[in-house]
């Protein structure tokens, strides 16, 4: 007598005890070993994105990109690269997104000679910004393979983060990348 006075009910039932045990959640691995939170980095620190380039053939071009990771009030940056002049050549610098304000893009100048890259970046501040923190690429390098060898990639001792009262902003650590170039 219950079932035929509600029908839609007893129909409703069934179909939760059969489709309801079946919904499990998704279990996704999100482990990307380039991510900064699994890369073993002590922030605040500056790093090469990716560290590493395994196999890279001669006259092919790719992007390295200079990231800070959980960096805090910078205003402005000297990135100084060394870099081997002999298997590797930089094309260009571009900017990242770390020094945006949302309005404008930074100033950014480089220069390179022997083996080093200087690039300059500096927040253009507004009424609301006058810093920039966070994880995020600071610049992108552009680079074409010359030789083969390998190139070890380093940010030396000159380069540093400043605020906005141009005082050095502390890092733990400064990352180092290596470019395997091949025939």
């Amino acid at each position: 007598m219950l079932v035929s006075r509600y029908p839609k009910l007893l129909i409703s039932l069934i179909v939760a005890f059969i489709f309801l045990p079946s919904c499990d959640d998704a279990e996704y691995q999100l482990d990307n070993e380039f991510d900064p939170e699994n890369l073993g980095l002590s922030s605040p620190t500056i790093f090469f994105h990716p560290p590493e380039f395994e196999s890279i053939k001669v006259g092919e071009s790719d992007t390295l990109e200079l990231y800070c990771y959980k960096v805090q009030n910078a205003a402005g940056a000297h990135l100084q690269i060394e870099f081997d002049s002999e298997i590797i050549q930089i094309d260009s610098v571009e900017y990242g997104d770390f020094f945006m304000n949302g309005i404008n893009t930074p100033i950014m100048f480089t220069d390179q000679e022997d083996g080093f890259l200087n690039v300059y970046l500096f927040l253009q501040p507004t009424i609301g910004t006058i810093n920039s923190s966070g994880t995020m690429s600071m610049a992108k390098i552009i680079f074409t393979v010359k030789d083969e060898g390998l190139a070890p990639i380093r940010y030396t001792n000159n380069t540093v983060l400043r605020n906005e009262n141009n005082v050095s902003v502390f890092l733990n650590s400064y990352g180092e990348g290596l470019i395997n170039a091949v025939q």
